[in-house]
């Protein structure tokens, strides 16, 4: 009866530790999903360049990679090869520090013959010193853009840090930023997907 009680306890805060742990880590996304589209009809998909705000000048660079990486994953999805969507973007001579009007989106997908357009722009990449805490963090907002109209009909604003409570309680460093913005693209893309 007392292992019983014991094995019940251990397995109790086990689950306990887990749980304060997930809540600690876990990224905070905010979405827009556009209800009146059929998103089935999206099946070969562009990504254009991302746009970078943050002072690491290679952090758009190293967020698309991954975010190209996870939705190639999507056996649903034909991604573009990036070599062809950046020929694209310059002999069509597209701004990459500006938002692409509707008709510009338009006359990209005409060319690379893509249903969507994913963008993305990093607002926060890097170490987070403003806690006692400092821990990896990466702020960033993902669209997708449907090429018939031009329109948005997916967003994303996902914030992700490398913190959790077990590695305060019990010791240790925060996340690397690769495991960090990977779990930014992931938690944005479970939001489309």
């Amino acid at each position: 009866m007392k292992s019983t009680r014991r094995l019940v306890r251990g397995t109790t805060i086990l689950l306990l530790a887990v749980c304060l742990a997930a809540i600690g880590c876990a990224p905070r996304a905010s979405q827009y999903v556009r209800e009146d589209v059929d998103f089935s009809f999206i099946r070969r998909v562009a990504v254009y360049p991302f746009y970078n705000l943050t002072q690491d000048v290679y952090a758009a660079q190293r967020v698309q990679s991954i975010f190209v990486t996870e939705v190639l994953a999507n056996k649903d999805l034909e991604v573009i090869d990036r070599g062809a969507t950046l020929a694209a973007v310059a002999e069509m001579k597209l701004p990459l520090d500006r938002i692409l009007s509707p008709e510009q989106i338009k006359d990209l997908g005409k060319r690379l013959g893509a249903e969507g357009i994913f963008f993305g722009t990093i607002e926060e990449y890097g170490l987070d010193r403003t806690s006692h805490d400092p821990s990896e963090v990466v702020t960033s907002v993902y669209q997708l853009c449907e090429t018939q109209t031009g329109g948005t009909i997916w967003s994303s604003q996902t914030r992700t840090d490398g913190s959790s409570l077990l590695r305060k309680f019990f010791g240790g460093g925060t996340a690397g930023i690769y495991d960090v913005a990977r779990a930014n693209v992931r938690a944005a893309l479970e939001t489309l997907f």
